[in-house]
């Protein structure tokens, strides 16, 4: 009977989104700000995995950390990741099984872009997209006003801050018993056209895979 509830409790926990549709706002739940494995133990278990079992979906409690560990606010003035020159240029969007949304940092909250499994949108890994529950996708926006003026220096800056991200990702994993990976493989023209979004203005950087 307790093995009954557990399943079902997880069950409910992986369907947060699965009755939503496009246009939806998630709120989603608070995150923890203290507590979790200490982070000597967290570097010492990093490792890239990415042999993902695609029948283990990833609670909405989770998701809701990773992106606050990756790309929230800690306060009111700043974040859980530094900027070049407190730029924060990326839109973060997440290619789940049964959608693809999009993250606002600020209010801690998905609006649900598409409906549909997409995920083999986000990498030409295909055995490695298709099989993470959760696939994190990082977009410059070159046009975001900036103390940074030049191109070339922002799609440095776009590298630089890329590396915090998905290395606060690859110890998110590690703390939470959980397989991630770094991908930089994208069919960038494909990917900006799914999203509606044009090369001239925003750029693609890297994505990430999280999943058991």
């Amino acid at each position: 009977m307790r093995k009954y509830f557990l399943s079902l409790t997880i069950l409910l926990l992986l369907n947060f989104c699965t009755n939503t549709e496009v246009g939806d706002i998630i709120k989603l739940p608070e995150p923890k700000k203290e507590g979790g494995m200490p982070l000597y133990e967290a570097l010492n278990k990093r490792k890239s995995l990415r042999d993902f079992n695609d029948s283990i979906e990833v609670p909405q409690e989770i998701l809701s950390q990773a992106l606050w560990s990756c790309y929230g606010f800690n306060d009111d003035q700043h974040r859980t990741v530094p900027s070049a020159k407190s730029w924060y240029p990326f839109l973060v969007y997440v290619f789940l099984k049964d959608g693809v949304y999009k993250y606002n940092p600020l209010a801690h909250e998905l609006i649900k872009l598409f409906d549909g499994d997409h995920r083999a949108v986000s990498g030409t890994q295909t055995s490695i997209v298709t099989k993470a529950a959760i696939n994190f996708v990082f977009i410059g926006n070159l046009r975001k006003e900036s103390r940074i003026k030049n191109d070339s220096d922002k799609r440095l800056a776009l590298k630089l801050d890329i590396g915090n991200i998905t290395q606060v990702l690859s110890l998110f994993a590690a703390a939470n018993d959980m397989k991630g990976v770094v991908r930089g493989n994208v069919h960038t023209d494909q990917l900006l056209d799914f999203l509606h979004l044009s090369p001239n203005d925003y750029a693609f950087t890297l994505a990430f895979s999280l999943g058991y």
